[in-house]
């Protein structure tokens, strides 16, 4: 928890510092779960206690200095049994707002995510944030379903579901963070100027694992790479195997073989011939049958975790942008160290 308050009062301090309102997200807390509220409706079952000494901690610590909080489309049966928390007023007003006393802008997660849509409807849902204590809601997608929110939150103020000193408040403290925060635009702003930073940043960012050992520059080896990894969700398309099979080939002679489904992937021929194997994994989520897969290097260009998975040494970039890929590039050249920490102990 100390790390986790750590770089989030680094984060938030650095956005204040840039005149951006950030958030912390996704209150109450949504490292407990195993489901995506992308795709469904999670649940977090610790108790009150458990609670207190895990999830709210980091909340609790950084509400001093954070302007907005947002929510989360999660149940937490130990303080509403019925509602996710982006809903609950128990959560929201008596939690948030009665026994921690914040008083900043309290901002809903996208409400166009399946946790809420497949359960609620689009325009109730907002009603019901509303209600709960939630001052912005989030509308995302189609236009017809903003449409459909405004409409809704239009029909509850004027037949009294919505409370208008309530309305009022939050109001209040929308415009308070404009003010704080004002919207505007630096005609000067030179992207490329940012270039060195982020190419120190990655480069500072690659992380080895078990010790990996790049194959010798010029030499053979043979690529395996998702052919292609599409958007999803939050989730930009990464890096596609043909676009990685042509940057490695300026460090090596290099077999490519691209896969749609890593099941279907026969190790044991991959390696009959002695090539050297590097797999990549390029994907956000991790894959079951890569599981205890031997390669004889992994390039990890997206999801860490995925190097618990792969019975081999490793290489993490913690992102496929160009960037990421160069300051690996720069390593399997032997002219630059991975000098970053793992996330996860060894």
């Amino acid at each position: 928890m100390p790390l986790v308050t750590r770089h989030g009062r680094a984060a938030l301090a650095g956005h204040d510092a840039a005149g951006v309102a950030a958030c912390v997200k996704h209150f109450p807390g949504h490292g407990d779960t195993s489901l995506d509220s992308h795709l469904t409706l999670p649940s977090v079952t610790r108790s009150r206690a458990e609670l207190d000494r895990t999830e709210f901690a980091p909340f609790r610590e950084l509400l001093p200095v954070t302007p907005a909080v947002m929510t989360a489309h999660v149940v937490y049966p130990a303080l509403d049994p019925h509602a996710p928390a982006t809903l609950s007023r128990t959560v929201l007003t008596d939690v948030l707002r009665g026994e921690w006393g914040f008083g900043g802008v309290i901002v809903t997660d996208s409400m166009g995510m399946k946790a809420i849509d497949d359960h609620y409807g689009r325009g109730e849902a907002g009603v019901l944030a509303v209600q709960a204590g939630a001052d912005l809601v989030m509308a995302l997608g189609r236009r017809e379903a903003q449409e459909q929110t405004l409409d809704a939150l239009a029909s509850a103020l004027a037949d009294g579901r919505l409370d208008g000193a309530q309305v009022q408040a939050s109001a209040a403290r929308l415009s308070a963070l404009a003010r704080r925060y004002p919207a505007r635009a630096d005609a000067a702003l030179d992207l490329r100027a940012d270039a060195p930073l982020f190419a120190r940043a990655w480069a500072q960012a690659l992380t080895a694992y078990r010790d990996p050992v790049a194959p010798a520059p010029g030499s053979r080896v043979r690529l395996v790479a998702p052919r292609r990894v599409t958007r999803e969700n939050v989730s930009e398309a990464s890096v596609d195997a043909a676009t990685l099979a042509s940057e490695l080939a300026g460090v090596y002679r290099v077999d490519l073989t691209a896969f749609d489904d890593p099941a279907q992937l026969d190790w044991d021929a991959l390696r009959a011939d002695g090539v050297p194997v590097v797999l990549a994994t390029t994907g956000r989520h991790r894959h079951p049958a890569l599981r205890g897969v031997q390669p004889d290097l992994h390039l990890a260009l997206y999801n860490p975790y995925a190097a618990l998975d792969v019975d081999a040494p490793a290489v993490l970039t913690f992102g496929f942008r160009p960037e990421a890929r160069a300051a690996l590039l720069a390593w399997l050249r032997g002219e630059a160290d991975a000098p970053g920490r793992l996330p996860f102990g060894t």
